[in-house]
């Protein structure tokens, strides 16, 4: 079954990134017979035998894989604490940066943060980890969503994705998969940071050189999880084909780092990405500017990354925060 929601917009191809030569296994053979396998309680061994792989061939630099977490985000976040000082290290700044990108990914996700305040939870057929990195730039949630929809699209092809502004990716019109970006800034984590103290952007040890990004996605792949006040389905219900989450998180996680680290490079591309998946454009739409409660049409993103929205009084920019459609009477 193909779900076309833009048929007058060719699916765009993926822009993969160069490729990484690491040895997988059959995609409809072992996994299964190790998943098969796994006392309850242990991690899925298939997700750990690529993560290890990709560890090896330096796609990541570090990993934390458990069978439950409550939340890979607040996982993530407190791992960035062990680089909490009480005098400006810089050691420890290189040590962080050594162990970045870095993967946290749980089986099942139990008390998963989504954006103001929802949960995400994830069984053991959902995808739930987040990707710390370094820099947080202003395009980082487009490119982010961009990666997810073309990895969909290229594992279970032919297929489209639709992107919701700021952060949903859509199924045939519903909610298949979310996101929530943080940005830590790790040299203010450190309470003597000197604001007047000089750093060096192309120094690797220096702690304020860039900020830190924890990406934080959940994906429905087998079954739609429980989610707060949303619609949902899973990329196998829509597609009608059995995927298995360790084939969407090989297809995903060197789409996510190169969009990651080429936000400038590719900007262009990605804007170009998003706009022609964007579901919301020529819509009647709901939001806050400024505090202000906002309805208009959206004409798309801008070049920064945000939404444009025409009142009946002027264009208005909308930067962050939660979107809703206005559903005709």
């Amino acid at each position: 079954m193909r779900l076309t929601l833009f048929p007058s917009t060719p699916a765009m191809p993926p822009r993969h990134p160069p490729s990484v030569e690491y040895a997988l296994f059959s995609p409809r053979g072992s996994p299964k017979s190790i998943m098969s396998q796994n006392p309850p309680s242990a991690p899925d061994e298939s997700i750990r035998r690529l993560t290890d792989q990709w560890l090896a061939a330096g796609v990541l630099a570090s990993k934390d894989h458990r069978h439950t977490m409550e939340s890979t985000n607040s996982t993530a976040s407190k791992w960035l604490q062990i680089y909490r000082g009480t005098e400006p290290d810089r050691d420890s700044c290189g040590e962080l940066n050594e162990q970045l990108p870095r993967l946290v990914i749980a089986d099942v996700q139990t008390a998963g943060r989504g954006r103001l305040g929802r949960s995400w939870d994830a069984q053991n057929d959902g995808l739930a980890f987040s990707l710390v990195i370094n820099g947080c730039h202003e395009l980082l949630s487009i490119a982010v969503g961009v990666a997810i929809a073309e990895a969909i699209e290229h594992l279970a092809a032919p297929t489209n994705c639709g992107l919701k502004w700021p952060n949903d990716v859509w199924m045939g019109g519903i909610k298949v998969a979310g996101t929530l970006t943080e940005r830590v800034d790790v040299a203010s984590m450190n309470d003597t940071h000197n604001p007047n103290d000089t750093h060096n952007p192309n120094n690797p040890n220096d702690c304020a050189a860039s900020p830190i990004a924890i990406i934080g996605i959940g994906i429905n792949v087998g079954s739609s999880p429980t989610l707060e006040a949303a619609q949902a389905t899973s990329v196998n219900q829509a597609t009608g084909r059995a995927f298995s989450r360790w084939e969407l998180l090989c297809e995903l996680i060197p789409l996510l780092i190169h969009n990651a680290q080429h936000c400038q490079t590719d900007r262009a591309d990605l804007l170009n990405s998003f706009r022609n998946r964007c579901v919301l454009t020529g819509q009647m739409i709901r939001c806050t500017i400024d505090g202000e409660p906002i309805t208009g049409r959206c004409e798309g993103i801008d070049d920064r990354g945000e939404m444009r929205v025409q009142t009946e009084s002027a264009l208005r920019i909308c930067r962050s925060g939660e979107v809703s459609r206005v559903r005709k009477v």
